[in-house]
């Protein structure tokens, strides 16, 4: 049996042209009314799913009611889901199902930027098979994002007042339902009214007859909800089924280059990227004598600076060898050819850079143990690096339709790594491996490990939190390890004890919506220890701050 296919044609009432000469692109009504309908559908689907809670095993549950329904939208829209849309798709559903695995905030908001990045190239690929991985130029597929996101903002309206046709049909429902509206209004008011008297009047009555109630601020938010939900549904199912030409970016930015722009613009670069370069050097040959000298900094006082803006430096230079290649006329081969040798000196250098970055973080660990806000930059150089790598093999060599492939699927292979090293579980390990050393200089002291951090920390770190807290000897304890004690006593029974919210949230009703397998795991090592951590609590915590609430 075939599928039934929609003729993307102007209804009857349109003109056969506009002042341009042609009609825009539209959906035909059958299938825009299936888009609404759906968009309605999921949108109603996504509140009961995802309205009561933290996203958990629902959230991938209904991407893939999502990448189902656009499925059987293609398929009868266009015979069809052309098999890039479908393998973005499930990518969708493999990071939204990372919200289910881990729950560090920053690797939970990455897996959700993710999730809407893949649906996000499915409808792009759907549109226009070369706006995605095969896209041949990086502005192309800035081009086709942006034409998705318009389709976002103003599809819905399109549907509703264009493709669907709604108007031709309002008329005559409108005068057949209205009799039925009238009669149900005036039965209701009278229901309300008088039975509301009657149930004030009478006890056994009000027994027995009850009527509905509601909140209203809780309809309205839910009524919010699903008309969000709706909205970015429908706009993104128009713009991936209507099958208007494909937009591409200029073929040559307005901005040309000179060969004098190119030699004084990179020649610059790479003469201060050189400097710096051979400063470091210096250190790191001269050691601290040579960094007292010229610097009047400790180590450990040097260490606390420079990683973030070596990893800017990194991450400002691609976008600037990518924008110069851009402005070159492609037929100025000698221009070309001297700009792949000043921008391969830039990379080269630059991976220096972010060798130095990576020393930078080795003595900050060494001096201060390591911290979540510096394994997520520390992932994003190893990002950088690939890069640095694929435009020197893909862009200079005048190979650039491949470039936003290995991009984009680099990106993911990143993200996914990030999900299963677990960025909290190895600064656990790492500060714990810190904490086992003997101090440099000490007489036998080990190294101090901050179990107010660790505390704070989320995934497969909190039973080493929860251990840490627990066998630390309270012999000879100074006020400061007690007070560091009780806070993350604190923290963990706050964020995962009895009366946290997160059990609160995995004892409600439909629990299984937000269930999240680090959480699980979590409120099992807090279980376990429970009543060491309240003995903790009520002999350390006199006079303490409040700990870190969840």
């Amino acid at each position: 049996m075939m599928p039934t296919t929609y003729l993307h044609a102007p209804h009857a009432g349109a003109t056969a042209g506009t002042a341009g000469g042609a009609a825009p692109p539209m959906l035909a009504a059958g299938l825009a009314k299936r888009v609404l309908a759906a968009a309605i559908l999921l949108a109603a689907t996504g509140d009961a799913l995802l309205h009561d809670g933290p996203l958990g095993l629902a959230f991938p549950l209904w991407i893939a009611l999502l990448g189902l329904e656009l499925r059987m939208l293609a398929w009868r829209g266009r015979g069809r889901l052309r098999l890039e849309s479908a393998i973005w798709l499930a990518a969708a559903v493999v990071c939204a199902a990372a919200l289910a695995w881990r729950n560090a905030d920053m690797l939970r908001a990455l897996d959700l930027l993710a999730t809407a990045g893949c649906l996000g190239l499915a409808a792009v690929s759907l549109h226009d098979p070369d706006g995605g991985l095969l896209s041949r130029r990086l502005r192309d597929s800035f081009v086709s994002a942006r034409r998705q996101l318009l389709a976002i903002a103003a599809g819905p309206l399109r549907l509703l007042f264009r493709d669907a046709r709604l108007g031709e049909q309002s008329g005559r429902v409108a005068r057949g339902a209205r009799p039925f509206i009238s009669a149900g209004v005036i039965a209701v008011v009278v229901v309300v009214v008088f039975g509301s008297l009657l149930r004030s009047a009478d006890p056994i009555f009000a027994s027995i007859v009850s009527l509905p109630a509601f909140d209203a601020s809780t309809l309205v938010e839910h009524l919010v909800f699903i008309g969000f939900l709706g909205w970015i549904i429908s706009g993104w199912a128009h713009g991936a089924l209507l099958e208007d030409a494909p937009v591409r970016a200029p073929s040559e930015l307005p901005l040309r280059l000179t060969r004098l722009d190119v030699t004084v613009g990179l020649g610059a670069l790479t003469l201060l990227l050189a400097v710096f370069i051979a400063t470091q050097l210096g250190w790191f040959f001269g050691g601290e004598t040579f960094l007292r000298a010229r610097t009047g900094l400790t180590v450990s006082a040097y260490a606390r600076r420079g990683f973030f803006e070596l990893v800017w430096v990194t991450t400002l230079a691609i976008p600037l060898i990518l924008s110069t290649r851009a402005a070159i006329p492609n037929e100025d081969r000698a221009l070309r050819r001297r700009h792949s040798v000043l921008a391969t000196w830039i990379i080269a250098l630059l991976v220096a850079v972010s060798v130095s970055a990576v020393l930078r973080l080795k003595l900050y660990v060494h001096f201060y143990g390591l911290t979540v806000d510096r394994i997520y930059p520390l992932a994003f150089v190893a990002w950088l690096v690939f890069l640095l790598f694929w435009t020197a093999a893909t862009v200079l060599r005048d190979r650039g339709d491949r470039f936003v492939a290995g991009t984009l699927l680099s990106a993911f292979a990143t993200l996914l790594a990030l999900n299963v090293a677990d960025p909290d579980a190895i600064v656990a390990r790492t500060n714990l491996d810190r904490a086992s050393r003997v101090v440099a200089g000490a007489d036998g002291q080990l190294q101090p490990l901050d179990i107010a951090h660790m505390a704070t920390l989320g995934g497969a770190a909190v039973p080493s939190a929860v251990q840490s807290v627990v066998v630390v000897s309270n012999t000879g304890a100074t006020p400061d390890t007690k007070v560091e004690r009780c806070r993350a006593a604190r923290t963990l029974l706050n964020r995962w004890g009895p009366d946290s919210r997160t059990r609160r949230d995995h004892q409600a009703t439909a629990a299984w919506r937000s269930w999240n397998h680090d959480d699980a795991v979590a409120l099992e090592a807090v279980e376990r220890r429970l009543s060491d951590l309240r003995s903790i609590v009520s002999t350390n915590c006199v006079n303490a701050p409040p700990a870190v609430q969840r």
